[in-house]
């Protein structure tokens, strides 16, 4: 059961998104809910966000600056690769279960350098290792694509397994996406554009 109202509706927060990032791209950026008295208010009553973000970490992909969002909008959970472990997963449950939010959205972005040493086939020590290796069913299934159509492929696919990877590995979000109360959406990063395209 969800322990928090949370405002938001999914087609709410989704249009939310999609014109946040059309100002980011246009230039027309408000930095909405960036004032102290907003962040007080925050601090005094608690979050309400409209959305959970599974992104990568990489430094030119900031999630709030890419959807033009403040303080109090956006629940985000970085991983290089955007990859789901167990530490990412509990935090989305924990987004879906406490905070109520109607959507997660896992976003993918060209260049990424993850899955390009993925797909390369590089071997990583220590932990990094073992979060590439957490894209070895990308990798199998873009081997035999032509060399060129390999990375677009490869992001693309990233953000399904991913999205899969929440369903099957999680009961609570499997649960609550059953009942209608979360859904999950995979979108792509542009970074040569600043454009978020949504797979919706």
């Amino acid at each position: 059961m969800s322990h928090h109202h949370n405002p938001h509706t999914f087609e709410a927060a989704l249009k939310a998104l999609k014109e946040g990032n059309g100002r980011f791209v246009s230039g027309q950026v408000n930095h909405p809910h960036q004032d102290k008295t907003l962040r007080d208010q925050l601090a005094a009553e608690g979050q309400a966000p409209l959305a959970a973000v599974l992104a990568c970490s990489d430094s030119r992909a900031p999630v709030e600056l890419l959807f033009d969002q403040g303080f109090g909008d956006l629940f985000i959970v970085r991983a290089a690769g955007q990859v789901a472990g167990p530490d990412q997963i509990g935090s989305w449950e924990y987004a879906a279960e406490h905070l109520g939010v109607p959507v997660i959205l896992v976003v993918g972005h060209t260049k990424c350098g993850a899955i390009t040493a993925a797909v390369g086939g590089a071997k990583e020590a220590g932990a990094l290792g073992g979060l590439l290796d957490r894209l070895a069913p990308v990798v199998k299934a873009v081997e035999n694509l032509p060399e060129k159509e390999k990375m677009a492929a490869a992001v693309d696919m990233t953000v399904d397994f991913i999205i899969a990877e929440l369903r099957a590995k999680s009961e609570g979000l499997a649960q609550a996406e059953k009942e209608g109360r979360l859904r999950l959406v995979g979108a792509g990063y542009h970074l040569e554009s600043g454009k978020v395209e949504f797979k919706e």
